[in-house]
């Protein structure tokens, strides 16, 4: 029998991994689900996040599915398919993918007879509708075009004039959506994962991402202590990723004030703290279980410069504490 496949798709902080958490918990425990998760960052955080969930869960970090990390991508859903045997596997690309290429994969010879491609979910937030950058970024467009279903997220911090914007835009859709909703907190129906799928639907950018390729990956402040920084740039975008094992835990509200000047358009985290484990979400943080691989692992993302080794000072003064 084939495995039923869908492609979970959304921009920047849109709120992905918290829909996927939720359709995690919401599935038949009879089913084995697994999740194949992308980041634009070099360190993975999604996959720690989803850990705890009891699901299988494979990573694929550094740059995007559908270009720098293809083969990559091929290879962490063989692996999936192979080790276990899901009976449906959710596939998250980074905020910054392009499905086109993703779905062409999926769809193709490769996995005709293995994979059940059902409906393209793209999780947004309806108040980006309102930002040229975001309305004019080829990816951003294409992951609304490309969706069977299409979910505005955060409905809670909406306006009226977000929801009048959203409602409007959406009507105006061609091919229409086989399913529209609003929900707060990453809600989604897990009905309509299988609402169907559009086969005609096409890119408005189908080659955006065609000549992508990361520049400026570099690789700082290796230690004992596992302590590595990793700065990179692509596709308009500046990132900085760590992978740390520390000394001891850090302050909780010491990171708190930490994190909360730096105004960046996306943070993301797992953090060991003397609070326990904690996954930060831009300026949101939540407990969760002990990661399998215990290390903290941080992943910034911004179009401005990020200023990592500045910010990597002040965690290394955490850690030592007061040695």
């Amino acid at each position: 029998m084939s495995i039923a496949v869908n492609l979970v798709t959304g921009f920047l902080g849109t709120g992905k991994t918290t829909a996927i958490r939720h359709l995690l918990r919401a599935h038949a425990s009879a089913e084995r689900w697994g999740v194949l998760v992308n980041e634009f960052g070099e360190v993975g955080v999604d996959g720690a996040l989803l850990d705890g969930d009891g699901v299988a869960v494979q990573e694929v970090a550094g740059g995007c599915l559908c270009c720098v990390s293809a083969p990559a991508f091929a290879t962490g859903l063989n692996r999936l398919i192979r080790q276990r045997r899901p009976d449906r596997i959710l596939i998250e690309p980074s905020g910054l993918g392009h499905p086109a290429q993703v779905l062409a994969t999926l769809t193709g010879p490769l996995y005709r007879d293995v994979l059940d491609v059902r409906a393209t979910v793209c999780i947004m937030d309806a108040r980006h509708l309102q930002s040229p950058r975001h309305r004019e970024h080829p990816t951003f467009v294409d992951q609304i075009h490309l969706a069977d279903v299409l979910i505005a997220n955060k409905a809670d911090l909406y306006s009226a004039i977000d929801l009048s914007a959203f409602e409007e835009f959406v009507w105006q859709l061609k091919p229409p959506k086989l399913a529209i909703g609003i929900v707060e907190y990453g809600r989604v129906d897990i009905d309509w994962l299988n609402v169907g799928r559009d086969s005609g639907r096409r890119a408005a950018f189908p080659e955006s991402h065609a000549f992508l390729v990361d520049s400026e990956v570099e690789t700082h402040a290796q230690d004992a202590r596992h302590w590595i920084l990793i700065e990179g740039t692509g596709d308009g975008y500046r990132r900085a990723s760590w992978s740390i094992s520390q000394r001891r835990p850090w302050r909780l509200a010491a990171l708190r004030g930490v994190f909360s000047a730096l105004g960046l358009e996306r943070i993301k985290g797992v953090l060991h703290t003397d609070a326990g484990w904690m996954a930060l979400n831009d300026d949101t943080w939540q407990d969760i279980r002990t990661p399998g691989d215990a290390r903290s692992r941080l992943v910034l993302i911004d179009t401005a410069a990020i200023p990592a080794r500045a910010l990597d000072r002040s965690l290394r003064e955490l850690d030592d504490g007061d040695d």
